[in-house]
């Protein structure tokens, strides 16, 4: 896999991608999303005894980073790779790391360049004024480190407001990279009060941080805000009222700048224990949790999601010019078809799309025949032939007109359009 990075795209923090159109909804979210299977428990070599936290991924989802404190004290950063369907063990990021904490990791969306954002309390963040006794307090502050040349810069702190005498965690980003979204509190209250807070980028960095408004910061903890503009709005994990256990993750619809009530993702999602940090790659959810199959703390665990809206994926994978699909699409093609089975009255049309590489001719012919791979499968799982239809569609709608790599992953995926 390889990235095209530029310093020049990263001070601008202005990335031009590919946006989805924002699906909106007014129907509640567990009207619109459905949980397919019981969230699965990564296990070793990603959890481990300890806190195994916050995970985010490269924009192909090959590249999961998360931070722990297996290595003793503190919290790191690790990385690990997803070949054919499995994690690599995770290693530290020696470059990120330091003799502190360092944690809560966001990495941006888009593919042609990867940045990361993190907590860190390192020599060098913002102190608290001296006590009575004379000690100073590190605060945790907000860093970012870009990727080039195979290595990671210097972490450096965001510039502009964020960064206070107060904590700041759980950094993540809009879409298009221009507002900041992240918890902070007051050494000592993050158990009792923190806020949820927004900051705009400029030349001068990110500014203007405000508290988010309703339903946000209205006497519930809410940490580590996801936005999710091609569905419409935001994850949270919160301690809301109608809670399950501690913190439970939900859904907040937003739309023409005002957000929706909080909607609880439900009983299959949150258990009696906590559930925080959500991040998701397409219909594929991850986020962390203390349930009962936890191997110690804080574990990583995945669930599939679908929404009644037309969805694409690339999980979907096909050997090397061929329509024979590989094992590691089996659990997305599983929960696919428990969806379909639980909705008996959607009809899914599978469109299939290749990359930009060969013929026109031979494109159409190999993106019908993976469609009808598809169907095959999810036929030989008990659904009726009949409420699947095929279409190939080549290399004629390509999401990003380049070819090579980072760019034919995005290029190569199926498209599921919703008939009822």
């Amino acid at each position: 896999m390889s990235y095209i990075y530029s310093k020049k795209h990263l001070q601008a923090s202005v990335l031009i991608i590919i946006l989805t159109c924002l699906v909106f909804s007014n129907k509640l979210f567990s009207n619109t999303f459905e949980v397919s299977d019981t969230p699965k428990n990564l296990k070793t070599p990603i959890n481990s005894k300890v806190n195994d936290f916050a995970p985010t991924f490269s924009a192909d989802g090959k590249i999961m980073i998360f931070n722990s404190n297996r290595n003793g004290k503190y919290q790191d950063l690790f990385i690990s790779y997803n070949t054919n369907g499995k994690w690599s063990t995770p290693a530290p990021i020696m470059e990120l790391n330091s003799p502190y904490n360092d944690e809560t990791p966001f990495i941006t969306y888009d593919g042609n360049l990867m940045v990361i954002f993190f907590s860190s309390d390192r020599d060098g963040s913002i102190e608290t004024p001296a006590d009575e006794q004379g000690q100073h307090k590190v605060s945790f502050d907000i860093y970012f480190s870009i990727f080039e040349n195979q290595k990671w810069s210097t972490p450096q702190p965001v510039p502009g407001e964020v960064n206070t005498v107060n904590h700041e965690k759980y950094p993540s980003l809009s879409k298009d990279n221009k507002t900041l979204y992240y918890s902070t509190w007051e050494f000592g209250k993050g158990n009792k009060e923190n806020l949820l807070v927004q900051a705009t980028y400029s030349e001068e960095g990110f500014i203007n941080r405000k508290a988010l408004p309703e339903p946000f910061n209205k006497g519930y903890l809410d940490y580590a805000l996801f936005p999710a503009e091609d569905l419409g709005g935001f994850f949270v994990s919160s301690t809301g009222p109608d809670s399950i256990g501690g913190f439970d993750l939900y859904f907040v619809p937003y739309k023409n700048g005002k957000f929706g009530k909080k909607e609880n993702l439900g009983k299959i999602i949150n258990s009696k224990g906590s559930e925080i940090s959500l991040t998701r790659i397409e219909q594929q959810y991850f986020f962390c949790s203390m349930r009962e199959d936890s191997l110690g703390e804080f574990d990583i665990y995945s669930s599939f999601i679908f929404q009644d809206e037309n969805f694409e994926t690339r999980a979907i994978l096909f050997d090397y010019n061929s329509d024979v699909i590989k094992e590691e699409s089996f659990d997305y093609l599983n929960a696919l078809s428990k969806y379909l089975s639980n909705n008996p009255k959607i009809n899914l049309e599978i469109i299939g799309h290749t990359d930009l590489h060969g013929s026109d001719e031979f494109n159409l012919d190999l993106s019908k025949r993976r469609a009808e791979s598809v169907k095959n499968y999810l036929v030989s799982k008990g659904i009726n032939a009949s409420r699947l239809t095929l279409k190939g569609a080549g290399k004629k709608y390509p999401v990003i007109n380049e070819i090579g790599e980072g760019y034919d992953e995005f290029n190569r995926r199926t498209e599921f359009k919703i008939k009822k």
